[in-house]
């Protein structure tokens, strides 16, 4: 499993730097890919859509995507927009 860190934004305006990160990790690793998410304080729609593509990419190869202790930021924009479920390694001790 490979590990990619990010933050501590995640934001439009990082969308681009960071989308291009994560096709990097796609592309280099094989296995599942977690993402260090501890460091995140800033996290909006379009890291929500950042992290469901690349749920999406992985899945179609057969791999699965890890949050790595995703930040309070993290944990309450996919409560609030109802995805916890979608990204099941955001549940933890952190609730």
């Amino acid at each position: 499993m490979s590990m990619l860190a990010l933050g501590p934004e995640l934001t439009i305006a990082q969308a681009a730097t960071v989308r291009e990160a994560l096709l990097q990790a796609l592309q280099a690793g094989a296995g599942d890919l977690a993402l260090d998410l501890s460091g995140v304080i800033d996290f909006d729609s379009a890291g929500v859509q950042l992290l469901l593509a690349t749920r999406r990419s992985l899945q179609a190869q057969g791999r699965a995507l890890v949050l790595h202790q995703p930040s309070a930021a993290v944990r309450d924009a996919l409560q609030c927009l109802g995805l916890r479920q979608l990204l099941p390694a955001a549940h933890g001790a952190h609730e």
